[in-house]
């Protein structure tokens, strides 16, 4: 059953006690990468255990505090969405989901241009756990699949 998380901001990103950055370069533009991230149900298509049934729980246009449904391994992880800086900063924070441990838990998304019409991709997760094991334990897994995901992805801008 998913629980209520603290309530968090973007000042959480620089002062959470655990944090992972992940660098992704990406073959295509900024534009590109942030339509991306922004697409709910497209998440399902790149990242690992998530699936297309995510949605907004807001009505369109979305942006700094929207609210949205992740669908991740069957269960709902619900978010807020603290950055919408098109097309170059991406954040949002958990409201609820079912992660023993964690107690908050905010990711920054910040994408760059590169010489070439490429971009780079630098993702924070930033999160407080109850347990000191299971900071560990997420930062690890967390940065692994989302290496894989953004490989994922690249592939999949790339695709007619």
């Amino acid at each position: 059953m998913a629980k209520t998380f603290r309530t968090v901001g973007l000042d959480f990103i620089d002062s959470a006690p655990n944090r992972t950055v992940v660098r992704v370069p990406f073959d295509h533009p900024p534009a590109a990468v942030f339509a991306a991230l922004a697409d709910a149900p497209g998440w399902g298509r790149w990242f690992p255990g998530f699936s297309v049934k995510s949605h907004y729980l807001t009505p369109a246009p979305y942006g700094v505090g929207s609210r949205r449904e992740m669908i991740v391994f069957g269960r709902p992880v619900t978010e807020t969405i603290l950055a919408w800086d098109e097309p170059s900063r991406w954040a949002f924070a958990i409201e609820a989901a079912t992660m023993p441990g964690i107690i908050a838990l905010a990711e920054d998304y910040r994408i760059a241009a590169e010489p070439g019409g490429g971009s780079s991709l630098t993702w924070t997760i930033a999160f407080d756990a109850s347990v000191g094991a299971a900071g560990l334990i997420v930062g690890a897994a967390a940065s692994a699949s989302f290496r894989k995901a953004g490989r994922k992805l690249n592939q999949l801008l790339a695709s007619p």
